[in-house]
């Protein structure tokens, strides 16, 4: 079998193809081949009869002989002609051809081919039994033609006899031969259609995995671009607020504006640089923010006026993909409540590592003050997303009699 084989991602599955020219020929010209079948074998036949039956019948040994010309003639177009449907009526065509064996003498000359012909086609194109249903009524008529033919020419009975042994196991070859096509059409042709749904479904997982990279990458600018905002608006109304009272503070507070516009917009870049393809050249990519840096998140909420308080217990996490979504987490859950407990007077963050799970919770005693921003709404659904990764949980809602709660759990042994 040929097919195509390229080592590239998106190169086609290798399926078989046509295993050389005569069968592409068959594939594109079915109907000729029909023809060349039925008309080839024959002429030879035909020829031959036709001298028989008009050839001066003094010169011939036996005047019988014109009688076996047309008789030729007769078998040799009526067997050619059958075999021009022996795609569609591959049964019908075997029996045909086999009844006219049963014609003695060499009048029945032109069917022994046509019946090769027609067995392979019933192994071909039918079913096993139908294919040996036919073989057998081949044989059968092979049988009577020589049961019948010492009564007439006592002289050929040895001769016949001999041939039709031979015919009757070259029946079987016949029918073998098509069978085995048959099976090895049908094989290819389940190669072919399992490539191409092998194909299709890598196409499919190509496409689902895009998405989810697209879907991961919207996750991290939403915090990135939430988290970063956020923070500058807070620290630019709050030295919008000293300017006139304390002008140092005031400077001190805009340049954290600009580190933390500065900060995000690397985040940014690194993200935005995994689009980038493989050889384009660019600035160096920054780290992922991991669980260690846990501190420096809080202290960056914290000079924005958060009053947050971290509490972290057990060992530091190990995996970068867990660390990045616990440092999501947090970030996220620190920017809703900037947002939405401007009043809080505490805001208290719990990261605790048992080894097997991460435990993660942000409490607040805001009244649901309204902040300098607001959000997009995707907020708590990007978490849960995050948490879902790694087949964890995630809880979120008001306290009582003021507040908000998150709380996380994050399966470290789930990871996918």
């Amino acid at each position: 079998m040929q097919g195509a084989s390229r080592g590239d991602a998106g190169s086609p599955l290798p399926v078989p193809g046509p295993p050389g020219g005569f069968r592409r020929f068959g594939l594109a010209h079915p109907r000729l081949v029909d023809w060349m079948l039925a008309v080839g074998p024959q002429l030879p036949v035909i020829a031959i009869g036709c001298v028989l039956a008009l050839i001066d019948p003094s010169v011939l040994a036996e005047p019988s002989m014109r009688a076996v010309g047309v008789w030729m003639v007769a078998v040799a177009v009526v067997a050619g002609a059958a075999l021009l449907w022996r795609r569609r009526r591959p049964l019908v065509v075997a029996l045909v051809c086999s009844l006219l064996l049963t014609i003695p003498t060499e009048a029945s000359s032109g069917a022994f081919a046509a019946t090769y012909v027609a067995l392979y086609s019933v192994g071909a194109y039918g079913r096993a039994h139908v294919a040996w249903i036919a073989a057998g009524s081949a044989s059968v008529c092979s049988t009577i033609a020589t049961a019948v033919l010492p009564g007439l020419e006592p002289d050929m009975v040895a001769p016949v006899v001999s041939v039709n042994l031979v015919a009757i196991a070259s029946y079987a070859v016949a029918t073998l031969l098509g069978i085995s096509v048959r099976a090895r059409r049908s094989y290819v042709d389940q190669l072919i259609a399992r490539a191409s749904d092998l194909e299709r479904d890598r196409d499919q997982q190509s496409r689902l995995a895009v998405a989810a990279e697209r879907a991961r990458i919207a996750r991290e600018m939403h915090d990135v671009v939430s988290h970063g905002l956020t923070v500058m608006v807070a620290l630019a109304e709050g030295s919008a607020a000293q300017a006139t009272r304390d002008p140092a503070r005031a400077e001190e507070t805009m340049r954290r504006v600009a580190d933390t516009g500065r900060a995000s917009l690397a985040e940014m870049r690194r993200l935005l640089g995994v689009l980038r393809e493989p050889g384009d050249a660019g600035t160096a990519l920054a780290p992922q923010p991991a669980a260690g840096d846990l501190q420096a998140l809080v202290a960056g909420f914290r000079d924005a006026g958060v009053p947050v308080r971290l509490a972290t217990s057990g060992p530091p996490v190990a995996d970068a993909s867990l660390a990045l979504t616990v440092h999501r987490i947090l970030q996220e859950a620190l920017t809703n409540a900037m947002r939405h407990a401007a009043d809080a007077s505490l805001v208290a963050a719990t990261v605790r590592h048992d080894g097997a799970a991460v435990h993660i919770e942000v409490v607040d005693d805001g009244s649901g003050a309204p902040g300098a921003t607001t959000g997009s709404g995707r907020g708590i659904v990007g978490m849960r997303e995050r948490v879902a990764m790694f087949g964890g949980s995630l809880e979120a809602g008001p306290r009582r009699p003021k507040g908000w709660r998150v709380a996380a759990t994050l399966h470290a042994q789930e990871q996918p």
